[in-house]
């Protein structure tokens, strides 16, 4: 009898150990945090001996911020959780999209889930804004519709390791901290961190490890991990929380990328074909300009030539228009003579005479 108590005995110590394996073990392969997403400060409580619960203020878009509690098994809250949750977080919209089932055949569930950050399990709240998100079924509860508790992809799977380890270990506490990562403005989380680690009863930390691929360490001795808010029968547009139904999430994703690559070349492609064509334009129109150009000089240089009378440079020329070579006398008028008012002076020249200087001949 004593030797199966001891057996026992043994074997709770081991499993109760088992959470607390040491930070070198806690090595995701890949980090999973989103670096385009918010990464707020990631630290656990100072070590209390009573229960603390922090939640940070909504932020100006009435986003959830960050949720943070520090307990031991015995302050876990004991009252009975309400059946329906009545508030709706920002982003809120709800779908019930159909899904493939393992069998082939397709059925339907709701898409999203009032998500808490920290559990009730833990807080005990239900209908706090400030501890409630926009989830997808997927990431709060491990499947598309009812739960799987083993997809380490979900909220569910650290949830219940962590309240397993708070009863196997009730001398000490735990430090769980869980905060909604957002990419700018957009009203649905992207990622959920979580981030945890246990405290002795003297306030020395304890890595917790539950033998998830996806933790990583954290700050001041914690384990973080990162869990996405997504699904596989949806494609979401987290700026508004609207989604859209595929039973082939990796195939639409695909063809719409080809689809947005192909138009987004086309557009490149008709762009330099109309810059193309604009610049023969511009060149035949210019080709045509200077070609106007052109004839207009040459049109111009022909009539001027046509115009241009070379003037006489003979001497005897100049002299033979200032005598009268008629044989009658001819009118020399004074230049500047008025014929309006009259003033000025004219005279008679006989035939051969000179006409004086300052005078011209009238016209006859």
């Amino acid at each position: 009898m004593f030797k199966i108590l001891r057996k026992t005995l043994l074997v709770l110590a081991i499993s109760s150990l088992a959470g607390l394996a040491s930070a070198d073990t806690i090595s995701a392969d890949n980090s999973y945090r989103d670096t385009s997403l918010t990464n707020p400060d990631q630290h656990p409580l100072n070590f209390n001996h009573s229960k603390q619960l922090v939640l940070k203020d909504k932020d100006n878009h009435q986003r959830a911020t960050d949720a943070h509690i520090q307990l031991s098994y015995s302050e876990k809250p004991s009252a009975k959780r309400a059946a329906r949750l009545e508030y709706n977080p920002v982003g809120w919209h709800n779908y019930r999209f159909k899904y493939e089932k393992s069998n082939g055949k397709i059925s339907k569930a709701w898409l999203f889930n009032r998500g808490h950050l920290v559990g009730y399990q833990f807080s005990g709240l239900n209908d706090e804004a400030r501890n409630l998100v926009p989830e997808t079924a997927y990431l709060n509860a491990g499947a598309l519709k009812s739960t799987n508790a083993s997809n380490k992809k979900s909220m569910l799977y650290y949830e219940n390791h962590l309240a397993t380890w708070l009863k196997a270990n009730k001398g000490y506490r735990l430090d769980y901290q869980v905060t909604p990562l957002y990419r700018n403005d957009e009203l649905l989380p992207r990622q959920i961190r979580l981030a945890y680690v246990g405290y002795k009863e003297s306030g020395k930390k304890v890595t917790i490890n539950l033998h998830s691929y996806r933790e990583e360490k954290g700050n001041d001795e914690t384990t973080v991990v990162y869990l996405d808010n997504d699904s596989p029968n949806a494609i979401i547009d987290y700026s508004t929380g609207t989604a859209r139904n595929t039973l082939n999430k990796e195939k639409t994703l695909k063809e719409e990328k080809e689809a947005a690559d192909k138009a987004s070349s086309e557009a490149v492609a008709s762009a330099e074909k109309v810059s193309h064509e604009a610049s023969e334009s511009l060149s035949r129109e210019l080709a045509h300009s200077e070609s106007r150009a052109k004839e207009a000089a040459d049109t111009a240089a022909k009539q001027q030539a046509q115009t241009y009378v070379t003037p006489d440079p003979s001497p005897s020329s100049a002299a033979d228009g200032n005598i009268n070579n008629t044989g009658a006398y001819k009118w020399a008028i004074q230049d500047g003579f008025n014929w309006q008012t009259r003033k000025g002076h004219s005279t008679r020249i006989a035939p051969g005479g000179a006409l004086p200087a300052g005078y011209h001949w009238q016209v006859q």
